[in-house]
């Protein structure tokens, strides 16, 4: 019961942060239209599979119908889906998706909560800990789209598991286990991510953090070559000047050099920096004592994490076997200069893009320097970075708070990127994070700014601690409250933005047709990697949901890399796929009939040249409304 009080206020958070969607839930998604409609066909498809006798889950012909699509490349929230096809099978898949996320929201609180409980056991610090992760500026901006990174729940109920497994408790590593199992099954993010939280709990349960700065001894050497870096590092600096002010060359002195842009001189100037510094300081690394019992306990509860998740996602696991068999493997390629960028150092300066109070302006001022209001956001509240940096706790609390200190160090210069930006500006700095493409498996979680989520996780866990830790009249009720009612002031983002939902009348006619394939024209496929031909339009995803007929094209996570081609090579299908791209049909490339029965026509998004492909088909009208036409193909040749 000592508990209550604080998730009812949870509870009542989570209505009025994600206002106004509780007012419509059956009727409206939360953001602007486009990814959120993905996440309502994941749903459907999830409660249609599930619900169907011998319909596979995994690999579907509901998207990219004749030849279909593998799911396991896909946001497919197969976890959340089960969900929605037994508990939540009575209520629409609209309010199937609008109840979970609220359920998400509340569980990042409460989860949060949990853990700031289970290292303080205060409760007022525990509610501020709740509120800093909860609501913070990181989920407020996924909320208006991104259903299944709202369901970030898992990190910090993972890390409060893992440390008791680390601890020695069986449970705590039993419980653990199963929570990465159904992580596996709601987002890929969140997976890669436990496993970082994984090793720094571990580096800190075995001690294994044993590195400082030792300055060397002033040799007439060094300091030869500490003159001749810094005379290099400057005239590299003056040559980045010289190229962002005038432009640079295309060639310089015949040498076949480009230097338009100042990036190359400024990441050798860094380079030089660093050995400039290796010149001055060595870095000491100093072996840990073992501790046997502690190492029992870490390979204990590592073990049975590798079983458990093993054994659990052993369906996940063969299905990913059997698309790289395929060569159906899709992830993003990019080089060192393309990868895409991690968050920028002047956000977290700047404001909070999701407040209403400065919303409209900050998103004015993020686009002018050119950074992406959702995923390069690190601003983090000006209240909470207060309570770590300025509010003192005894120094027995200062230890505890290291391993938090050491995640979010860790994280938070992960979460940069490849490479160091401020307002947009590539200052040439080359960023640990420019590595990981070359592992398997974190290569494929692209977006390296998600990782604040572990940021939010040990910020809020330092708040915890440090409030907790107070004395005085820090320490006191009504400062405490104070500080949590400002905390969730602060850290405010209702009302969002959301998308009312309609229900065109031909969807309701297709629904009542016999079995067949649907084309919607504008005609397009396209994935979340910027891929795509033609209409990337994301509405026919929910509308597909309406009418449950298989879908010729659509948007997925991940397309698989022939399917251009594949669809090229279609009667009637190849050649929509070009008009609705702007270019001319291939004549004399279609090898296979049509798979469309039925086509949807959007009227006004036709070009003249597609409108009259149109009318040249054998097609049969059999619906209509205001915006749209539907049609049954008289003939598939």
């Amino acid at each position: 019961m000592r508990h209550a009080r604080p998730l009812a206020l949870f509870a009542a958070l989570t209505v009025a942060w994600t206002w106004p969607l509780a007012a419509h839930p059956g009727d409206a998604i939360p953001g602007a239209p486009g990814d959120n409609y993905s996440f309502l066909w994941d749903l459907w498809w999830a409660r249609t599979a599930l619900g169907t006798s011998g319909l596979p889950y995994f690999r579907t012909q509901y998207l990219f119908y004749p030849f279909g699509v593998d799911m396991v490349g896909q946001s497919h929230v197969l976890g959340p889906g089960l969900v929605g096809a037994t508990l939540l099978r009575p209520l629409s898949v609209v309010a199937a998706h609008n109840v979970m996320l609220l359920a998400f929201v509340f569980l990042n609180m409460a989860c949060a909560y949990a853990l700031a409980w289970d290292l303080t056991r205060h409760v007022r610090a525990s509610i501020a800990a709740a509120i800093v992760f909860g609501l913070s500026p990181y989920l407020a901006a996924h909320v208006i789209g991104h259903f299944e990174l709202m369901a970030a729940w898992p990190l910090p109920l993972f890390t409060l598991l893992f440390r008791r497994a680390l601890g020695g408790s069986w449970a705590g590593a039993w419980t653990a286990a199963v929570l990465a199992v159904a992580t596996a099954f709601t987002t890929y993010y969140y997976l890669v991510y436990l496993a970082w939280i994984a090793l720094v709990l571990l580096a800190d349960h075995l001690d294994v953090v044993h590195v400082r700065a030792q300055r060397r001894p002033d040799t007439a050497a060094l300091g030869r070559s500490r003159v001749a870096l810094a005379v290099a590092i400057g005239a590299l600096a003056a040559l980045a000047t010289w190229i962002a002010a005038t432009g640079g060359a295309d060639e310089t002195a015949s040498l076949g050099i480009s230097m338009t842009r100042p990036q190359n001189p400024l990441t050798a100037a860094w380079l030089l920096a660093i050995v400039w510094a290796l010149c001055r300081w060595r870095i000491a690394f100093t072996p840990p004592p073992i501790d046997p019992a502690r190492t029992r306990r870490a390979i204990r509860a590592c073990a049975v994490l590798a079983v458990v998740f093993a054994a659990g996602t052993s369906p996940l696991l063969v299905e990913a076997g059997r698309v790289v068999a395929r060569g159906e493997y899709v992830s993003q390629a990019y080089s060192w200069r393309s990868a895409p960028r991690g968050v920028d150092a002047a956000t977290v300066v700047a404001g909070p893009p999701s407040h209403p109070l400065v919303r409209d302006p900050l998103h004015r001022l993020y686009s002018a320097m050119r950074v992406d209001v959702v995923e390069a956001v690190g601003w983090m509240g000006v209240l909470p970075l207060l309570i770590v940096l300025a509010v003192r706790a005894p120094q027995q609390e200062r230890r505890r708070a290291r391993v938090w200190w050491t995640m979010a160090g860790v994280c938070g210069l992960l979460a940069l990127g490849p490479y160091f930006t401020i307002a947009g500006f590539d200052t040439g700095l080359r960023l640990p994070a420019i590595l990981l493409r070359f592992v398997p498996i974190v290569s494929n979680a692209r977006m390296p700014g998600r990782m604040m989520a572990i940021v939010f996780v040990a910020l809020s866990a330092i708040v915890a601690v440090k409030l907790a830790g107070t004395r005085g009249r820090w320490a006191s009720a009504p400062v405490q409250w104070t500080i949590i009612a400002a905390l969730i002031f602060e850290l405010w983002c209702s009302p969002i933005p959301i998308t009312m939902l309609d229900r065109p009348a031909v969807y309701d006619v297709l629904a009542a047709q016999p079995p067949g394939a649907v084309c919607e024209v504008p005609f397009g496929v396209g994935d979340g990697l910027g891929v795509g031909v033609g209409s990337q339009e994301r509405s026919v995803l929910y509308y597909a949901t309406i009418h449950r007929h298989p879908l010729v094209g659509g948007v997925v996570s991940r397309m698989p890399s022939d399917t251009t081609g594949r669809y090229g090579r279609m009667a009637v299908v190849g050649d929509l796929l070009q008009l609705s791209a702007g270019r001319p049909p291939d004549a004399g490339l279609s090898t296979e009939p049509s798979p469309c029965t039925y086509f949807v026509v959007r009227r006004a998004e036709l070009s003249p040249r597609l409108a009259a492909y149109m009318q040249s088909l054998p097609l049969e009208r059999i619906g209509r409304d205001g915006e749209r036409d539907l049609f049954r193909a008289v003939s598939n040749k």
